[in-house]
């Protein structure tokens, strides 16, 4: 039998995501050198988004661990079991396995991060997040839809 999600852990962390988000987006507006003026800019970036993608990380494993789809081992296999489970489109998982490797080049090779990627993430990527939002509350849904109709 498939467990029920829990939507208050959900919600927790899809606000977390969303307060992180927030913040990000306050560091988007500034020039790739206001922005490397002051290192605080940078810490804080890396922190959030990090933060930010382990949040995305949990909630796949609450969806994957309720669903009963399996234990991957790593992080990027919970999302790739739900591409799987028809739960998560390809290019979505895509983008969200490409989050994961950011966040584990962040957490593990922390020296090798390009200041210019982390910019680069902050101007063009931050609806990816949203996204995954959008994409967390439609497989909540979905199940709710499907123990209806049970």
């Amino acid at each position: 039998m498939i467990m029920e999600f829990d939507r208050k852990t959900i919600q927790t962390k899809i606000e977390f995501i969303e307060d992180n988000l927030i913040k990000l987006e306050q560091l988007s507006p500034m020039s790739f050198d206001e922005f490397m003026a002051d290192f605080r800019n940078l810490d804080s970036a890396l922190h959030r988004l990090q933060t930010a993608i382990e949040a995305m990380i949990d909630i796949c494993a609450h969806f994957v661990g309720r669903l009963r789809l399996g234990a991957p081992s790593e992080s990027a296999d919970l999302i790739r079991a739900l591409e799987k489970a028809g739960l998560l489109s390809k290019e979505h998982a895509d983008k969200y396995v490409n989050m994961v490797k950011f966040r584990n080049l962040v957490v593990h090779l922390y020296a090798e991060v390009d200041d210019r990627q982390v910019y680069d993430i902050l101007q063009n990527n931050l609806d990816d997040f949203r996204t995954f939002i959008a994409d967390a509350w439609r497989i909540v849904r979905s199940k709710q839809e499907r123990a209806k109709n049970e």
